[in-house]
């Protein structure tokens, strides 16, 4: 392994020579193996036997992280230059401490700190998502959310010293309270009210707290319809997808998760769950799963996407036993998060210049829609395309249709008659064309030629 890392014998034989060369040639294998790339390696080799000379490791007595944080500090005294900056020295320690903790947990040598303290009412909890996941049948990021915000309640009520038995509706009002001053949103406490309603109504049920907690959780007013979903226009969209080009690797990825998200309005999770078993070549088919429904949706693989995708898997994306379509660009290639996805997509958004209030990707779902209405698809086959379960779902689309509106505006009343008559021969007329094959066919979506 050091041959294949050193340029030549000369250095190779020190490394070999240096102490434990062995436990540090075993390390780097298991790096290889793991995926990680030819420079990583080099980077913690070098680490690696800067760590040996600096510590005193035998394998019988325990490192502690306060040791390696001293032994980095003295590597870096040593080796920065003085026009070195500060924030590359803390990077320089950090890495040194992170490569050389690998290294001594892989061999059973690092004394770790102590553990965590197990979060309050963490049982209770683990129980109220499994139910969930299984009677209830939520999906995985539902899970997550509500476990999040129920751990927040949980180190507020331990933090005053209460149990689920003292829990009184007061305390429910003094958490609210406390919180809102924080300047909590409606719609944050809405979700809270949701989450601590739901679980007070589990927790009676197994005898945790009092029988009438979950009646007395009340949430704001929420009414339907009461936000416009915010999409860009369709012009905007073909800039994005112009501006996410070029030969780096990160884009190249992006450019294909973000024409999947704007194509076929799939929600940033959809995206990182796509396999590569999910894409069938030969009959230029994309599966998609969704959570929510518990389905499978099935859309033409069109031109454009199918050759960004071509183009990610023949110039990107590496050699992995991972099935995930979209894997990080950095070692090790584990498959790309919702979140770091997310963020990148987001980053391309604000490099737009537009103003927006929210710029995560699910705004390219909403794109999708409002552009399939546009484009005169009824909301029974938008929701179709987007998986919507409900048509309710759909309907909150009709609003954002500003040239309907004006359409309709522009009409008296004396003209309504004549109207209706005019809809009914256009509703005939226009029935064949609004079929599930012709929405299928919008995934072309007009690029521009900006592919």
């Amino acid at each position: 392994m050091f041959e294949r890392l050193v340029k030549t014998a000369h250095v190779a034989e020190r490394y070999r020579k240096a102490p434990l060369a062995q436990e540090r040639e075993r390390y780097l294998e298991h790096l290889h193996r793991g995926g990680h790339s030819h420079d990583r390696l080099k980077r913690v080799n070098h680490l690696l036997l800067a760590v040996v000379e600096r510590t005193k490791i035998n394998g019988k007595t325990p490192i502690l992280v306060a040791d390696l944080f001293e032994a980095a500090g003295k590597w870096v005294a040593q080796t920065a230059r003085s026009s070195t900056l500060p924030r590359s020295i803390h990077g320089a320690q950090i890495d040194f401490v992170s490569s050389a903790s690998g290294w001594l947990r892989f061999l059973g040598w690092l004394e770790e700190p102590c553990p965590t303290p197990e979060k309050p009412f963490s049982n209770e909890l683990a129980m109220f998502l499994h139910h969930l996941h299984e009677e209830r049948g939520l999906t995985d990021m539902t899970l997550v959310v509500r476990g999040s915000l129920l751990e927040r309640f949980f180190a507020w009520l331990s933090g005053r010293g209460g149990s689920l038995l003292t829990v009184t509706p007061a305390t429910i009002t003094d958490f609210f309270l406390e919180h809102r001053q924080r300047g909590w949103k409606r719609r944050t406490i809405i979700c809270y009210g949701q989450s601590l309603r739901a679980f007070f109504r589990y927790a009676a049920s197994r005898g945790w707290c009092a029988d009438n907690i979950a009646k007395t959780i009340d949430r704001p007013c929420m009414y339907s319809y009461e936000s416009l979903p915010q999409g860009l226009t369709w012009i905007v969209v073909q800039s994005l997808i112009a501006n996410v080009s070029g030969n780096r690797p990160a884009n190249i990825r992006d450019r294909a998760a973000i024409l999947l998200l704007a194509v076929y309005g799939l929600r940033i999770g959809e995206v990182c769950a796509l396999t590569l078993d999910d894409i069938d070549w030969d009959s230029e088919r994309i599966h998609c799963r969704r959570p929510k429904q518990r389905r499978t949706n099935t859309y033409p693989l069109t031109r454009e996407i199918g050759e960004a995708v071509i183009r990610y898997l023949q110039e990107v994306r590496p050699r992995s036993s991972h099935r995930q379509l979209f894997l990080r660009t950095n070692t090790p290639h584990h498959p790309i998060s919702s979140i770091s996805l997310g963020s990148q997509v987001r980053a391309h958004i604000r490099r737009l210049g537009i103003q927006l209030p929210h710029y995560g990707p699910h705004v390219l779902r909403h794109s999708c829609a409002t552009h399939l209405l546009s484009e005169g698809f009824s909301l029974k086959e938008i929701g179709d395309h987007l998986g919507h379960r409900s048509a309710e779902t759909t309907q909150i689309y009709a609003k954002v249709d500003h040239q309907s509106l004006r359409e309709v505006a522009a009409f008296g009343l004396t003209n309504v008659t004549d109207l209706l008559d005019d809809h009914k021969v256009k509703s005939k007329s226009h029935q064949s064309r609004f079929r599930l094959d012709d929405l299928r066919k919008v995934a072309n979506l007009n690029l521009g030629g900006v592919l």
